[in-house]
């Protein structure tokens, strides 16, 4: 498989990750593609990115792998950070300018001072007790689960090839707006707040207790769109056993290619959506 050349741009920090198992998926996913890998870290990743927003003639696909604006350590209280104007400069040209952007797992939480952060990837996990659209929410819940991911849009792009398969890794209970982006992935395993740990308990407490009475969403992947990308977001995601899933890798790449593609960028330009202010 192969989109001529391009580039795939890896954003981590603000979360602990295990770099070698990223490096070898996105090695291999750059690879089916033919493209190169560029890796960027927070607190810097905002300078590096603004350039490749702002090239004409940049091709590929922005993966984010990180958790911005979060001041995350445990036994303290998980404090929103930014994004100041340069940041939101970057990532709103980054969205005018149609780059194809593809979220994984705990990116979900990423700027939670942001609301049409949230809105541009179509869910939020709360570290803390907070807001969504508005509501005030109590924070996220999580656990570790053997489940099935199911596709629910066999005939999309990013599900070409796909059939269900089996993933040892991490589930949330968070706000997904269902209505508002395109499904393509859901699950039957229990998301029942009392079979989950509250994040923020664990966090800043180090008690693991059940989670509050949030919303949650059987969805695990799903399309949105802010400004002219599209973005595609994964739940799982959280460490080796999932990124070097062979069908999760065939799902990743298929996903880092649409969204690099015009007729994505066309059904996002479609969808009208702003860029978050």
């Amino acid at each position: 498989m192969s989109s001529g050349p391009g580039e795939l741009v890896v954003i981590t920090g603000g979360h602990r990750v295990d770099h070698e198992a990223v490096a070898a998926m996105t090695d291999d996913i750059a690879g089916r593609l033919g493209w190169s890998v560029v890796r960027m870290a927070h607190p810097d990743a905002i300078g590096a990115l603004a350039a490749r927003t702002e090239r004409p003639a940049w091709q590929g696909a922005v993966l984010l792998y990180d958790l911005p604006g979060l001041d995350l350590r445990r036994g303290a209280e998980p404090t929103p950070v930014g994004p100041d104007a340069e940041a939101r400069r970057v990532l709103g040209a980054l969205l005018r300018a149609g780059r194809g952007i593809v979220a994984l797992h705990h990116a979900l939480a990423g700027w939670p001072a942001w609301d049409g952060w949230a809105e541009a990837l179509g869910g939020r996990f709360l570290y803390a007790p907070g807001t969504v659209r508005g509501v005030p929410t109590s924070a996220s819940g999580y656990r570790m689960a053997t489940y099935r991911v199911e596709v629910l849009a066999s005939d999309h792009p990013v599900c070409a090839g796909i059939e269900a398969f089996t993933v040892e890794d991490e589930l949330y209970r968070c706000a997904v707006f269902d209505d508002d982006v395109l499904a393509l992935l859901g699950t039957d395993a229990s998301i029942d707040a009392h079979e989950m740990i509250d994040t923020y308990g664990e966090v800043r407490h180090g008690r693991v207790g059940p989670a509050g009475a949030g919303p949650g969403s059987s969805l695990v992947g799903w399309a949105s769109a802010a400004g002219a990308s599209p973005i595609v977001y994964l739940l799982p995601g959280h460490g080796p056993s999932t990124l070097g899933h062979p069908v999760f890798r065939r799902l990743l790449t298929n996903a880092c290619l649409w969204v690099s593609g015009e007729q994505a960028r066309a059904w996002a330009t479609q969808r009208a959506r702003p860029v978050p202010s």
